[in-house]
């Protein structure tokens, strides 16, 4: 693992600071340049997993940050180093840096230096490498010096990621002219390119305030409430938009064995239930615990890439079970996905959802996130959970047989 977020540091470090600026880890630059930035390695030079700055608070911002959402053990050891780089150790223990430099003279134009001239201010940046992912993509946290998060920024790398930023810009607009009840969204600061690629910079959600526990019935009802953006009741599956969307994404996909695996399990899927009226409604497409906070506020929620319009209702809240599964409880993932799609009637209640209703719902959001790990080829990325057929598809297809098992009147 140490070695992919290595070669994500590798990949990222020239778009960040495009030539002629020189990156190295531990160096001190060549003759003629001087170093102009420097950042930490943490946990480690040999196992990074994050880019830090090295002022004390800002650090530390960056750290507790990545804890966010984790599950407890990451959560502990990201308040630990948090605490140890507020108190000053990491000048003293993380001698091993990564080194910035510039030809002596030479004007930066880093993009740090870019988004300090957007927000109008002075900023210094943190980033978290990620392990691998088709839609993996630089993602900064902007800091004052003092440690103060002011916004986020993301940039596209390929043809994926820019599409994924631009929906996420387009989102963040629509989502400002929408009532999103308890829901608190970004605001768009920034829509632009760097380097040929799409830049979107987003304010900072306060997730300093307080937390507060978030218990299922509020989560329920806040999934309810960005649902009822555009929601419409009673369409039956086979003539609604999302089926036929469903239907042309499925003919787009490559040709693969999982590939004509889905394609049979979602036909199944219509000749049980092709008649069956649903609720669509609005999605945000990655509800998860670490992309959202609890406060005396509302519900903050961030990292709106994948929202959509007219998906069955209840989707983010079977999304956010899946995922708490995976991630947070680190659940056999064959067991998360069967867990979730078995236990789709019971999660769903709180919306009103009719038992045989959520087991359809949960056949669809299985099948559509399926759909997405194939078309954005997460098992060629060497992506963990890429191999849907080995994990996704099989609760599909057990939770399909329930569902030819049922009369629907």
């Amino acid at each position: 693992m140490s070695d992919d977020r290595l070669t994500h540091l590798d990949e990222v470090a020239p778009r960040l600071w495009p030539a002629p600026h020189t990156v190295a880890v531990g160096a001190t630059g060549a003759a003629g340049t001087e170093p102009v930035g420097e950042y930490l390695l943490l946990p480690s030079a040999r196992h990074p997993r994050l880019l830090a700055p090295t002022g004390r608070r800002a650090a530390s911002a960056v750290v507790r940050h990545s804890g966010e959402g984790r599950h407890a053990s990451a959560r502990l050891k990201a308040a630990v180093l948090a605490a140890g780089l507020r108190a000053g150790l990491g000048r003293v223990v993380w001698r091993r840096r990564l080194q910035i430099c510039l030809p002596r003279g030479a004007a930066s134009g880093s993009l740090v230096a870019h988004l300090g001239t957007v927000l109008d201010r002075e900023v210094v940046m943190g980033m978290h490498l990620g392990p691998p992912r088709a839609n993996r993509k630089p993602v900064l946290q902007l800091l004052d010096p003092a440690g103060r998060t002011l916004a986020y920024a993301k940039l596209g790398v390929d043809a994926l990621t820019d599409s994924l930023v631009g929906q996420e810009a387009a989102a963040l607009t629509a989502l400002a002219a929408a009532d999103t009840g308890s829901v608190r969204v970004p605001a768009l600061l920034h829509d632009g390119t760097w380097q040929g690629h799409r830049l979107l910079v987003q304010s900072a959600l306060p997730v300093w305030q307080p937390r507060r526990p978030l218990d299922a019935g509020s989560l329920a009802a806040a999934v309810g409430e960005v649902a009822a953006i555009g929601r419409v009741d009673d369409v039956v599956l086979s003539s609604s938009g999302y089926w036929r969307e469903l239907g042309e994404r499925l003919d787009r996909l490559p040709d693969g064995a999982a590939a004509e695996r889905l394609r049979t399990s979602v036909d199944r899927i219509g000749r049980a239930a092709g008649a069956v009226p649903l609720s669509f409604g609005a999605s945000h497409g990655d509800w998860t615990p670490w992309n959202m906070a609890a406060v005396a506020g509302g519900l903050l929620v961030w990292d709106w890439e994948r929202f959509r319009t007219a998906v069955p209702v209840g989707s983010d809240l079977l999304h956010h079970r899946l995922q708490t599964d995976l991630v947070a409880r680190l659940e056999n993932p064959p067991a998360a996905a069967a867990g979730t799609v078995l236990g789709a009637a019971a999660l769903l209640a709180p919306l009103g959802v009719a038992p045989r209703t959520g087991l359809l719902t949960a056949l669809l959001y299985s099948a559509d996130l399926a759909t997405r790990y194939l078309t954005d080829r997460q098992l060629e990325a060497g992506a963990r959970l890429g191999n849907v057929g080995v994990w996704l598809l099989p609760a599909l297809d057990r939770g399909i047989a329930e569902l030819e098992g049922e009369t629907w009147t």
